[in-house]
Formats: structure tokens, C-alpha cells, sequence
């Protein structure tokens, strides 16, 4: 992702700000009717929770013995990877934040930061100048499609087994799609190209797993048989 950062090609947010506003979605409006004590750390709250969700589906199959589980989790996040470091390469973005720069007191119930956090990195990668990549300290660069929008996706999926845990995350990560215009400082459209992201990734996996059952039932059935010299 960080490759595919960097290039040259235009950002693409006046064409995805005007793609919201065919739909008839105003960011900056948006962020005024959220940007209160009272529903902003709840936003900000569903959208930091995600992280924690991944080792949680990681932890949650391996106590249960579903090495199935892990090994569909991980195919999901190496084939959503690859989607959406594709479609950013393609459609290059800044951010809501950035394109619209709202004033400090337009997003003061939000954190300092918000939807800005990869910004630095991005313009470093663009222009070419050089800078430290230190993983364990990097921000996700991912503006279209929205990430979190497709991982909150594919967590709820993995943990369709565990119906118990799987509804309260569904609705917390309902509450967190939301929260990735505010907090996360994306475009509506982002969110949209995010979802399909996900629903892709789960499609993709699920084929490529229909197809190893059905050769490995047959080479099952294959090895059952008795052989007959003729």
C-alpha cells in the first residue's frame, strides 16, 4: 500500500467529493450534526474498536480448535489487501479532512488527529522525498476504498459461529461505519467502494474454498477405491 501511494497520478477527491454530492450527501454537514459531547466519542469509540477485533477472531478460533476459521480469516485479509492496494493505486485520495479542511472548532469533539493521521506519509510518498518506514509506528494509507469499513465487514463474517458475539459486534461495527466519515475523515463514496471491498473478499474466499473441497473430497474418494489391475 505504501507502493501504490506512491505516484504521481491526481487525487481523486474533487471527483469523489462530487460523486457525494450527486447522492446528496454534504460532508461538512455531516460533521457539524455529529461533531457534539454527546455522539462524537461514541463514534470515536466504535472506530478504535476495531482494531482489537482482528486478534479477537485469531484468539476466538484458536480456543475453539477451528483452524478452518483461521486460515478463511486470513485468506479475507490477503485478498481484501490486494483489492484495495489495487483501487487505491488506481484512484489516488487525500481525505475528506484534507480536501475540505474544516476549521478546529468544526471538529473539536473528535480527536486532534482525525482522519488525518496518514496524511504526512502520503505527501512523503508523492513527492519522492525521503522517509523512515517503520511499520510498528505506521498509519493505514488506505482513503478509497474505506478499509475499516470492509474489515468490519469481514469480522462480523468470521465470527458467524459465535452468534453471541457476532450480533453486538455487527451493531458496533454498524455504529463504526458511520464513524469513518467523521473520525476516519472519509467520503461517503469511500465507504460504499469499501463495503463492495469486503462482500468481494468474502465471495472470492468462498469460491476458492468450494473449489479445494470439491478436489479434495475427490481425491478422498479417489483413495478409497480399491485398484483393480486389468
Amino acid at each position: 500500500m505504501h507502493v501504490g501511494s506512491a505516484t504521481e497520478r491526481p487525487l481523486a477527491d474533487p471527483v469523489l467529493a462530487s460523486i457525494d454530492a450527486r447522492m446528496g450527501f454534504d460532508w461538512l454537514w455531516f460533521l457539524s450534526i455529529t461533531n457534539n459531547k454527546l455522539i462524537a466519542p461514541v463514534l470515536i469509540f466504535a472506530y478504535h474498536a476495531l482494531g482489537p477485533q482482528v486478534p479477537l477472531v485469531l484468539l476466538l478460533n484458536i480456543a475453539t480448535n477451528r483452524n478452518d476459521r483461521i486460515l478463511e480469516f486470513v485468506a479475507l485479509l490477503a485478498v481484501s489487501s490486494v483489492l484495495a492496494g489495487a483501487t487505491m493505486a488506481l484512484v489516488p485520495a487525500e481525505g475528506a479532512y484534507a480536501y475540505f479542511k474544516p476549521t478546529a472548532e468544526q471538529f473539536n469533539h473528535f480527536t486532534v488527529q482525525a482522519g488525518m493521521w496518514h496524511y504526512e506519509t502520503l505527501m512523503a510518498l508523492r513527492s519522492g522525498e525521503p522517509f523512515d518506514l517503520v511499520m510498528a509506528k505506521s498509519n493505514g494509507l488506505v482513503t478509497f476504498p474505506s478499509y475499516h469499513t470492509a474489515l468490519g465487514i469481514m469480522v462480523v463474517y468470521a465470527l458467524r459461529d459465535y452468534r453471541w458475539l457476532s450480533w453486538p459486534l455487527g451493531g458496533l461495527n454498524a455504529i463504526m461505519v458511520i464513524s469513518t466519515l467523521p473520525e476516519g475523515g472519509h467520503h461517503l463514496i469511500d465507504v460504499f467502494a469499501g463495503a463492495l471491498v469486503g462482500v468481494a473478499s468474502i465471495f472470492a474466499v468462498r469460491m476458492i474454498g468450494a473449489y479445494e473441497r470439491v478436489h479434495v473430497d475427490g481425491a478422498a474418494r479417489i483413495g478409497s477405491e480399491t485398484a483393480r489391475l486389468r
